[in-house]
């Protein structure tokens, strides 16, 4: 081979090992550039979650919301009202229960069983046949198991109210971060999903659509309608088609 044959050689290989050089570092370049505009496309998609969920709500919005939390309200003053009757009665009966129990020396008041063999004190203190027979205790007089159901009873209305209650403070709390202006989507959402997950049965009941007896929730409200204190902001109920509800 000639000197200049050589020398051609040389240059088209040469030639063809900067063109892959070359070509190698093209394909590089798109290979970043498709990453920096998927990168992009990714904080884009981020952002755009992120206003949605820091969006304030339209006055649509805050209009359908705050008749929801307007109907909660008459729900809740109901089912509170109806406890705190419930709770009296409660009372009244044990009072009458205390008043008509045997009196011991030492001014505790003292029921025998359905069966005669046990005496307990109103705290449910077992009383011994050392301190009093059970045949000392006229037959006529309220039984153990009355009186200790009726404390049970009153008890479990007494927690009841408490999460009424508490379902009340939810609702304010709601009402004053609607009232502010400043709720963003993502609050309103999380709100109306913790009012129907937190709802008592209490409240439940008040609401016809809901209660396990309808028509008996509706008599019920008609009856207690005019007793009623509605106070504040509290509204009358409103139909459900663009309202609260829970399921």
């Amino acid at each position: 081979m000639t000197g200049t044959s050589a020398a051609g050689l040389l240059s088209r290989e040469f030639a063809h090992r900067v063109d892959a050089a070359h070509f190698q570092r093209f394909l590089q370049r798109q290979l970043d550039e498709q990453k920096k505009r998927d990168r992009k496309e990714d904080v884009a998609q981020a952002s755009d979650g992120l206003d949605m969920a820091v969006a304030v709500l339209t006055t649509a919005e805050t209009v359908h919301f705050r008749a929801d939390l307007d109907r909660l309200d008459t729900a809740t003053v109901a089912a509170l009202q109806d406890n705190l009757e419930r709770q009296s009665y409660a009372r009244e009966q044990l009072d009458d229960m205390l008043d008509r129990a045997y009196v011991l020396p030492d001014g505790r008041r003292v029921f025998k069983t359905e069966d005669g063999m046990r005496v307990f004190d109103e705290y449910g203190v077992e009383i011994g046949p050392d301190i009093i027979d059970p045949d000392m205790i006229a037959d006529g007089a309220p039984r153990w198991e009355g009186y200790d159901a009726k404390k049970k009873f009153l008890k479990s209305l007494e927690c009841e109210q408490a999460e009424i209650l508490a379902y009340q403070a939810k609702l304010d709390e709601a009402r004053e971060r609607l009232d502010s202006g400043k709720m963003t989507r993502e609050e309103h959402d999380r709100f109306r999903e913790e009012l129907k997950a937190e709802m008592p049965d209490a409240v439940r009941q008040q609401i016809p659509e809901l209660a396990d007896d309808p028509k008996a929730a509706v008599a019920a409200s008609a009856a207690k309608a005019a007793e009623l204190d509605f106070s504040g902001d509290v509204a009358p109920s409103r139909p459900a088609a663009n309202g609260f509800a829970p399921g």
